[in-house]
């Protein structure tokens, strides 16, 4: 079983039991809105409206009061407060008072009782719009200014001679976010210094008034940092740890005389009394303080139900996880575009370089997040065949199958069609799907009796099973449910020990004023990444994204903390939707939670045409996906006709995005809404409802509710993957090298096949010429796309500072010979990879370079006829089989060693089994050949001995520069490194294909000859390998 639940659950239930809704349901249309007016005289409804919608709620009380007459006004009133009714009975996500939420746990049997609901605690605030606005205006008044502290803009970071940070505008109510750059000046970086760990604007004048600027100018030069956001203030917003309002409060209190009114509105908030009152005395403090102020979305309310009974059966959780488990198969894995893409475009920039991420992201100076890559390719009769499955398909098995699969179902012409462990292995038969360590399952619990429950009697309706937490959708109800919030801490704890040696770090960011109602939870991390957020931890517990440094390894982001030195695992406890409209920091941090993991798993249908009715799906007791009707007007049938005719069930509801109406098809003021909304659409979705009145088991005083249940799981496949970092020292070596330094790096730009007659004719003979007269002591090559082919060449000579202008005239006058075949020539900078190759055996590594580089370009010059593409992948096998002898591998570490190599590609390329298929039967067709290319003794018969020489000689080299360097960096990484650029230079397009391909050939080769060395040994040793007797 792939995961276990914890001990707890949260239950969210509507307000009304749907038992509410039998006398209306059964009336006629003509008599609902006596039966409705009389409803929403209560106090309790009248509340929940206004906290919906002060607007509507006053045309309520027109209408309670005889201000409304219009025969139409009043009929669109009372179907607007049918439909508040069919809400607030129905559905159970938390909205204002409609919904709540209470947490629960598992036992030994199943009973939920939720009390009346004057007995639920109501958890106002101000909204978080205003409490910012507040908090900047409060901030602003002069006595206020000069008591408060201030500290740097947390998205700071320098470049050259410049700083960068994000600043905002408001526009139209929202913030419009722009980078603004300032000069680097003494005073500016004393003041930052100060500002650090945060100093009043009397401090901060301090530390730059001397000689020459007054204290006046001192004070004009710090307004301006605070007025352009360099400085932030101590009150701006927070969205973890305690809420804000009552930060806000607390460090105002000895301060302002606002705090009286702030103070006067929190005690107001938290009154225990139903009704609209409290809300418009609120509204009266507020506009003391922003006479703006209206009264739309001024209050944010949770609603937290009591429940003097919440317990779910254990037995339950047990087999909903071990269901649940199985349908990971119809997951994929996570590819984000967006990642993807940046993963590829810092490969080609930055290659293994670790960078400051605020570089990486930063727009000029880096690749920005998001931007578009391309791609180039030739004739390659070794790669030709293999089709590399889209890692960006919605399913794991490949579009026309699922397709084919799912209109087999419908073909089967069933009303619920349930799938067995024979169809999900059809999905995904055998890979172990990567799910988040801590996760979560959601749905509805269906069953007409508690009873029933325990006895195995039930069905669950599920939503959604994925992560990467638990605590996605649990952290914006923790303030105010203590105990669940030391349920999630202690999740988030256990989360965070699957890699003990790693930092999982809370995401700290406030996109907008509105948004931190969603965003507002208690402080549930160890650590936080700050970004235009203010954190809840300590200082030293807080983590600037300036602080975060970030490289690639085998297709993998990493992120390193400089001042910690440890891996950083992004996570973001909240549910906001971060995909659209978020800076490139923050969308990137929150990205980055899921990469390779899969995505929540479910059912999707995805067929060619849109079908008028869809079955249900069920695998065991899990709905995967109930049934669906689409109503449409294209063929002019009447409603009520089309509706007889598709046989839409008596419950549905209206399906909009997550929004769901209940709807009884009986129920003649359900039809009249249900008419109303044919009227205004060209489509209607209606799914069946599973939770209907006489299948509802959770009970309460006044009849029986609804649920939706949160259930936190977490992986049982522990992964011990923590990756212990350690910051490398290499200020002692030399990292860049400009145009006219000892290095000369020039890049030609031309076709594939342009390049590769460009080094064999001019390159070649060239360097051999310049090795020669002493002009350069070494260079090497390696081909690229950025995202134009091209070739990158590197010439050196530690001694001759002038060495690059005889290099340069002779190379020019060559290639203007070729001019025809050459897009572009350029001169950059060389930086050297330092993480990559280490500080020890950096020269080393570019000693091998040269000698793998002269080796390559003399091999590859022997290419010619038909079979030249087909030469030119075995002799890569042979040369990375020599590679790996040069630097001393047995057999058995041979075998090892490709089996890693072969499994990050692999995984690299989706890992899907029908690529497995292809690499096997290609294997099949070439072994014989490639264990011939890998046999010294055959090498004559091959013809390959003038190629093989040239390897023999780069080996020697090698072998005589090994005995003069200590590998301290890890031999396994350099080695990986050295045959990865070895076949960049030999292979001439699709590299990394290619690679993919060798590696799972000398993988299947070194297997199956430590097989025979071990059949041999056993023939030697006969009784090693006989059982015993004894």
């Amino acid at each position: 079983m792939l995961m276990s639940n914890k001990d707890f659950y949260l239950l969210r239930s509507p307000l009304l039991p749907i038992n509410a809704l039998d006398h209306l349901l059964h009336i006629p249309y003509q008599q609902l809105a006596a039966e409705i007016k009389e409803l929403f005289s209560s106090a309790l409804l009248a509340e929940a409206i206004y906290i919906a919608s002060p607007e509507f709620s006053r045309e309520l009380i027109k209408w309670q009061q005889g201000q409304l007459t219009g025969e139409k006004e009043i009929e669109k009133l009372v179907l607007s407060l049918f439909r508040y009714m069919l809400r607030m009975s129905y559905r159970c996500t938390p909205y204002g008072l409609f919904a709540g939420c209470s947490t629960g746990s598992f036992n030994n049997s199943t009973d939920v009782q939720i009390a009346a609901p004057e007995q639920h605690q109501k958890h106002c605030r101000l909204d978080m719009n205003y409490v910012a606005e507040l908090a900047d205006v409060i901030g602003r008044l002069p006595d206020v200014q000069e008591q408060l502290k201030y500290f740097p803009n947390n998205s700071l970071y320098p470049v050259g001679d410049t700083y960068r940070y994000a600043s905002y505008t408001i526009k139209n109510k929202f913030r419009q976010y722009d980078l603004t750059s300032v000069n680097r000046s003494v005073y500016l970086e004393k003041v930052l210094t100060h500002a650090a760990a945060g100093a009043t604007i009397n401090q901060l004048c301090s530390s730059i008034t001397d000689e020459e600027i007054s204290y006046e100018e001192a004070k004009e030069f710090i307004a301006e940092l605070i007025e352009s956001q360099l400085l932030i203030s101590e009150l701006a917003p927070t969205v973890t740890g305690e809420e804000f309002f009552k930060v806000l409060t607390g460090k105002l209190k000895d301060i302002t005389p606002a705090a009286d009114i702030l103070l006067s509105i929190q005690q107001l908030l938290t009154k225990p009394a139903a009704g609209i009152d409290k809300y418009l005395q609120t509204h009266a403090l507020v506009k003391k303080l922003l006479p703006d102020t209206n009264t739309k979305d001024l209050v944010q309310t949770d609603l937290f139900l009591s429940a003097p009974s919440n317990t779910i059966s254990q037995h339950v959780a047990d087999e909903l996880a071990e269901q649940a488990s199985h349908l990971w198969k119809l997951s994929s894995v996570n590819n984000n575009p967006d990642l993807q893409q940046f993963i590829s475009r810092f490969r080609d920039r930055y290659e293994e370089q670790e960078i400051p991420l605020v570089i990486a992201l930063d727009t000029e100076t880096g690749i920005g997040y998001g931007s578009h890559t391309g791609h180039s390719a030739t004739h390659a009769p070794l790669v030709d065949e293999i089709f590399i499955p889209n890692n960006q398909e919605p399913d794991t098995i490949s579009w026309n199958k699922l397709r084919s699969f799912q209109l087999e179902l419908l073909g089967r012409h069933q009303a619920e069609i349930e799938l067995t462990d024979k169809d999900l292995d059809t999905f995904n038969p055998s890979a172990q799907p990567n799910i988040p360590d801590s996760l979560y399952l959601m749905g509805s619990l269906v069953a007409k009796s508690a009873e029933d429950i325990d006895n195995g009697q039930y069905l669950f309706d599920l939503s959604s099973c994925g992560g990467p937490s638990a605590a996605n959708l649990l952290g914006r109800f923790c303030h105010g449910d203590n105990f669940l919030k030391e349920k999630v801490q202690e999740c988030l704890e256990e989360e965070a020990q699957h890699s003990p040696e790693d930092i999982y770090a809370e995401i700290v960011h406030l996109p907008e004023s509105r948004t931190g109602n969603i965003l507002m939870r208690p402080q549930l991390r160890q650590y936080e990444i700050v970004y235009l957020g203010k954190g809840s931890v300590p200082a030293e517990q807080q983590i600037p994204v300036s602080d975060l440094m970030i490289s690639i390894r085998q297709n993998t982001v990493i992120l390193r903390s400089k001042k910690l030195n440890k891996r950083i695992i992004p996570r973001l406890s909240t549910a906001h939707n971060f995909t659209t409209g978020s800076l490139p920091v923050y969308k990137f941090l929150c990205d980055l939670q899921f990469q390779q993991l899969h995505n929540a798993t479910g059912w999707h249908w995805n067929l060619p045409v849109e079908q008028p009715f869809l079955p249900r799906v069920r695998y065991g007791k899990i709905i995967l996906s109930k049934s669906t009707w689409t109503l449409t007007k294209k063929d002019k049938t009447p409603f009520a006709a089309l509706c007889a005719q598709l046989n839409v069930s008596r419950y549905v509801a209206v399906t909009e995005g997550d929004n769901e109406l209940f709807i009884d098809m009986k129920s003649e003021s359900c039809l009249h809404l249900l008419e109303s909304i044919w009227q205004k659409k060209e489509k209607i979705i209606l799914q069946e409802v599973l939770q209907t009145p006489d299948n509802c088991w959770v009970e309460g005083a006044s009849g029986r509710f609804t649920n939706e249940l949160i259930i936190p799981l977490k992986s049982t496949s522990y992964r011990q993957t923590g990756t212990q970092l350690a910051a490398q020292n290499t200020t002692s070596l030399q990292r860049s090298f400009m145009p006219g330094s000892e290095w000369l790096y020039i890049k030609i730009y031309a076709g594939v096949t342009s390049n590769e007659k460009i080094l064999t004719t001019v390159i070649r003979p060239l360097a051999e010429e310049l090795l020669n007269e002493q002009v350069i002591d070494k260079w090497f090559f390696i081909r690229y796309n950025d995202p134009e082919n091209h070739i990158r060449i590197r010439f050196h000579h530690g001694n001759n500072a002038g060495f690059w202008k005889t290099v340069t005239e002779r190379l020019y006058a060559l290639l203007d010979q070729h001019a025809i075949l050459i897009h572009s020539v350029q001169i950059d900078t060389y930086v050297r990879e330092i993480e990559r190759y280490g500080t020890e055996t950096m020269i080393l590594s570019e000693d091998i370079f040269f000698y793998d580089s002269e080796a390559t370009i003399n091999c590859i010059s022997l290419l010619e006829g038909e079979e030249a593409e087909h030469y030119r992948w075995l002799l890569a096998a042979r040369g990375v089989d020599m590679l790996l002898q040069d630097f001393g591998y047995t057999l058995s570490q041979k075998a090892a060693f490709m089996k890693r190599v072969q499994k990050h590609f692999f995984e690299e390329f989706g890992a899907a089994p029908t690529l497995q298929t292809q690499l096997n039967s290609q294997y099949r067709k070439h072994m014989r050949q490639l264990a011939g290319f890998l046999d010294p003794l055959k090498d004559s018969a091959n013809e390959i001995e003038e190629a093989v020489h040239l390897f023999n000689i780069r080996s020697a080299k090698i072998s005589k520069a090994l005995q003069q360097v200590s590998l301290a960096h890890s031999r396994e990484e350099l080695v990986s490194s050295y045959i990865h650029m070895f076949l960049n230079r030999i292979l001439l397009s699709n590299q990394r294909k290619h690679e993919l391909v060798i590696y799972h050939f000398l993988n299947k080769y070194y297997e199956s000859q430590v097989a025979i060395q071990q059949q041999s040994a056993t023939a030697k040793h006969p009784s090693k390998a006989g059982l015993s007797l004894q």
